[in-house]
């Protein structure tokens, strides 16, 4: 058959693109439709110059080499059996929302990093293999990929100069994030890039992890209605009426819900686009829609999952969450009505963003409504907790009035230390030095509870700069991907945009959990390797033939030296996992079981750069029981002097500038002074130590959220 001839404006080069081999060349989109001016041709230009390849004539080709969920067929019973297992460890990570480890100080924290780190450990390995095996495995050039190296490559740098090197690398007990966790995750959204390239197989991938948010939504309404049992040996609520459920904070648990909506709402809107119908010959027909019998029962599952997390958000009580789903919808009805193919498209969209409009202007109403003088006793008015949070003045200015105290703090430090930061991790060390607290008990403020201000203040300009470019670069791929010329596609790239645009606005009230970082990673890669498939980021063929050569002398060598660093990161990371399970479960054993002092020794011993944790409860019993031990039990306390100089020795080396460690310590040595006069100078230099660190607050008043005996 006789290649047709493209129009002049869009006919490709010759002996390139599809009429130069002889196959047929379509229209783009701008030739068959109306054409994008102004600030929309400017957006959807990147995606034009491929739409002759991408379009109708040429889908069914372009998707033949993307079938599989792999690269391309394994060839070899190793690689099959390799990549079988690795897929298997990228969808198990999609379970960390529901993990958590029943006997242990911090279930839900240390259970999900254990769980997440060991599965993207084992995962990288194994693909590491993959890479030596066959080339092909290799990532796919991405600039959203680079400017992930790049913020980690800040973070590191940032660690090294920052208040406690060993902080930034583990974090806490509490937390569980640090320099380590950035690292797996990033890890997790390099291999998903490089082993999940096809549609079909994000769309797995997406449907699997949907699943997992429909029983997290689940087992959120189970909480509401029955508060009383306790599914699974979860235990009680901490917030209720708010709901946390396998998140234990309903904050965590709302950012996660967002996100699992605004992508169950993208598959809904995707099932409705048209399908190109493939004739016998292997090129489109006609474009039609889905088949309504294949499409309904999916369609059913997209709705209930949608359902069932906007269900579960209003249940959290999350006015994060809440900003954060509105605004990603938002986002998606912005893109539809100014990037819309159809006039049907574009209409709907204005529809939304009018409606979400309405909902704003009706919240701000009724919160003039119910404004009253200060003072005045609060009298709750709606049921739902969502609704009476979202519109009251009272809740409202509480928890933005903490907020801004603690970025007020946040900027002042960061002023202090504006090039390389304080170090991730850090942040309640750079904060204390200037946090102004108003009357009562002083809460720990560990983090800025804005990610743009608790960047700049840890990672200094150069983590702020990886962090815009990072999310710059995440505005210009949804751009392109939304302008490319399938609807079913462009649907789901709208889509995971405004997920990712939601996380966004929440973000500037939050900071990132097990939960956040999983779907952030998932989506950023789902947005990589959508752009690779659509030719975004494309390697210039002309590469000095100096440097081939060297590239391929050194194959051998560094395929070899990067598969057994991998093996080796991966063994390290799982039997860092295990040590931190196990020494956690020291503490909890400790605490609930006894012996009290033999756990701690074993928890400080089973993994040292944690132990600061169990030290500083170590500290604060021996303040709290001091008067006891030195006139009943000499002996002992002779013991336990002598071990908490010890400890305290190790741990000022570790975090020289922690303001909780001089506070422990002060209240330890002005106890143990009442009776042995040695201990004042030592109580008397902490103290100072601690309103140099921290001069507005109270080191001999154990701070709200300090770790001590429950």
């Amino acid at each position: 058959m006789p290649a047709l001839r493209a129009p002049q404006a869009h006919r490709p080069p010759a002996g390139r693109g599809l009429a130069g081999r002889g196959l047929a060349a379509v229209p783009g989109p701008a030739a068959r439709g109306r054409p994008h001016r102004g600030l929309k041709r400017a957006a959807c230009e990147p995606a034009q110059r491929y739409g002759n390849r991408r379009a109708e004539g040429d889908a069914s080709l372009s998707r033949r080499a993307v079938q599989s969920a792999y690269p391309s067929a394994p060839t070899s019973l190793p690689e099959r059996v390799l990549a079988t297992l690795m897929h298997a460890c990228l969808a198990l990570v999609l379970l960390t929302p529901l993990v958590w480890a029943p006997e242990t100080f911090h279930p839900f924290t240390v259970g999900k990093a254990a769980w997440s780190r060991s599965l993207i450990a084992v995962a990288f390995a194994l693909w590491a293999l993959l890479v030596v095996l066959a080339p092909r495995w290799r990532p796919p050039p991405s600039a959203l990929l680079a400017a992930l190296a790049l913020g980690l490559a800040a973070e590191a740098l940032s660690s090294a100069f920052g208040a406690s090197l060993q902080r930034s690398l583990w974090s806490t007990y509490t937390r569980m994030e640090g320099l380590v966790d950035t690292a797996h995750w990033a890890a997790y959204a390099l291999v998903l890039t490089a082993a999940v390239r096809s549609e079909r197989g994000w769309e797995r991938l997406l449907n699997i992890h949907l699943g997992v948010g429909l029983a997290v939504g689940l087992v959120a309404v189970a909480r509401f209605l029955a508060p009383e049992a306790q599914p699974f040996g979860l235990p009680p609520e901490s917030r209720w009426p708010r709901i946390g459920a396998t998140a234990a904070n309903p904050t965590f648990l709302g950012a996660y819900l967002a996100a699992t909506a605004l992508i169950a709402a993208g598959f809904l809107v995707r099932s409705f686009c048209p399908v190109p119908a493939v004739t016998g010959s292997g090129r489109n027909g006609r474009v039609t829609p889905a088949p309504a019998d294949r499409a309904w029962p999916a369609r059913l599952f997209w709705l209930s999952s949608l359902v069932t997390a906007m269900v579960g958000l209003a249940l959290t009580g999350s006015m994060g969450a809440f900003a954060g789903l509105w605004a990603g919808t938002a986002t998606a009805a912005a893109l539809y009505a100014w990037l819309g193919r159809t006039r049907l498209s574009r209409r709907l969209g204005l529809t939304v963003l009018g409606a979400l409009a309405a909902v704003a202007v009706a919240l701000a109403g009724v919160l003039a409504l119910r404004a009253e003088p200060s003072g005045t006793p609060y009298e709750p008015v709606f049921e739902s907790v969502l609704l009476e949070r979202i519109t009251s003045t009272e809740r409202i200015g509480n928890t933005l009035g903490g907020r801004v105290r603690n970025w007020e703090a946040g900027i002042r430090a960061f002023a202090e230390r504006p090039l390389l930061g304080w170090g991730p991790g850090n942040y309640f060390v750079a904060s204390g030095r200037y946090r102004e607290t108003p009357s009562g008990r002083t809460e720990i403020k560990d983090h800025a509870h804005n990610m743009a201000i608790e960047t700049a203040v840890t990672g200094g300009l150069a983590g702020l700069a990886a962090y815009v470019l990072l999310w710059g670069l995440v505005v210009a791929t949804v751009l392109r991907l939304a302008c490319s010329p399938s609807p079913r596609e462009r649907a789901l790239a709208i889509f995971v945009g405004a997920a990712l645009a939601g996380w966004f606005v929440q973000s500037q009230t939050l900071f990132h959990s097990p939960e956040s970082r999983l779907h952030h990673m998932l989506l950023l890669a789902f947005l990589a390797a959508a752009a690779a498939r659509a030719g975004h980021g494309a390697v210039p063929v002309a590469v000095p033939v100096a440097l081939r050569r060297a590239a391929r002398s050194a194959a051998v060598p560094l395929r070899a030296t990067f598969a057994a660093t991998a093996l080796a990161l991966g063994a390290a990371s799982l039997a860092a996992n295990a040590a931190i399970l196990a020494a956690n479960a020291a503490i909890w054993h400790a605490e609930s079981e006894g012996p009290f002092l033999d756990g701690m020794e074993r928890s400080m011993r089973i993994f040292p750069p944690l132990a600061n944790g169990p030290r500083i409860i170590l500290f604060n019993n021996v303040a709290a029981n001091w008067p006891v031990l030195s006139e009943h039990h000499q002996e002992l306390a002779d013991q336990l002097a002598a071990w908490t100089a010890d400890e305290a020795s190790a741990a000022l080396i570790v975090e020289p500038e922690s303001w909780v460690l001089h506070h422990a310590l002060a209240r330890m040595h002005r106890a143990m002074a009442a009776t042995r006069p040695e201990h004042a100078a030592p109580a008397e230099r902490h103290f100072a130590r601690s309103l140099e660190l921290a001069p507005r607050l109270d080191p001999l008043e154990a701070p709200v959220g300090a770790p001590v005996r429950r």
